[in-house]
């Protein structure tokens, strides 16, 4: 029996503004039949607060699984080193690199505007962020988006033990997610479950991009969307359809609750 549902949201549960009325109806469902629902994304807590509130979900899994929050609430957090936050600030300003850095509560930038963000707000959108104050004490950061190349992100993340030691994510040729400690979805959610007193093959997840490839080996049911590509389907146990050929909403009947 499931007793926990985590799910993606970019591509998984929408697409930019579109979420279909299936995937709601689907929702409420497994919530009528007792299952938790959790949201799990590379985004931070502040941009699902509204999404989580939307869908009536009490938790999630933020910033590739670096943070935890309950209706908006902290409850488990991994944040980067303050030392680390600030070598990365200064390499940005030597190599005019953009960062956006996820704190808990707010999305923050390192300053000027930049054409790769924009183009990113464009094709997958982002809310807009605040510039950093780093005059004092910087908030903890629990992932930070570096948009440049592959050749110049060995400035950020080393090439040695230090590398060996974050989550990197590389969603566009000039954008990096990088995470703390080897933080990512499938650790977040594992945290989740022992927090929440449920075994790994109790819970199910769903996915559709690279981000998702260790969540979905994490659970006993682990779903790739149609729209995912093959490496994901290759190790999830199931594949439903498209988020625009209601996906959600069919995994959920044909496996998870029977009609």
């Amino acid at each position: 029996m499931i007793k926990l549902a985590a799910f993606d949201v970019d591509g998984t549960l929408r697409d930019r503004d579109y979420l279909p009325d299936s995937t709601r109806e689907a929702l409420k469902k497994l919530k009528e039949h007792g299952v938790q629902l959790a949201l799990c994304t590379g985004r931070p807590e502040f941009e699902m607060a509204s999404l989580r509130q939307e869908l009536g979900i009490d938790w999630a899994i933020t910033c590739n699984g670096s943070h935890i929050g309950y209706r908006g609430q902290t409850v488990v957090g991994n944040p980067f080193p303050q030392e680390t936050i600030r070598r990365w600030l200064a390499e940005a300003e030597r190599s005019n690199h953009y960062l956006l850095l996820y704190g808990a509560d707010l999305m923050y930038c390192n300053g000027a505007d930049d054409t790769l963000f924009r183009q990113a707000q464009q094709e997958i959108g982002f809310m807009e962020p605040i510039p950093l104050d780093t005059a004092g004490d910087i908030p903890d950061m629990f992932q930070v988006i570096v948009f440049c190349t592959e050749e110049d992100e060995y400035a950020y993340t080393g090439t040695g033990d230090e590398r060996a030691g974050y989550y990197l994510h590389r969603w566009r040729p000039w954008a990096l997610d990088i995470n703390p400690n080897g933080r990512h979805k499938a650790i977040g959610l594992s945290l989740l479950l022992d927090h929440l007193g449920i075994a790994p093959e109790e819970a199910a997840a769903f996915g559709d991009g690279g981000n998702d490839y260790e969540l979905l080996q994490a659970v006993g049911t682990g779903i790739a969307m149609g729209n995912a590509d093959d490496r994901l389907k290759g190790v999830a146990q199931r594949v439903t359809r498209s988020l625009h050929e209601d996906g959600i909403a069919y995994a959920v009947n044909e496996w998870l609750v029977k009609k």
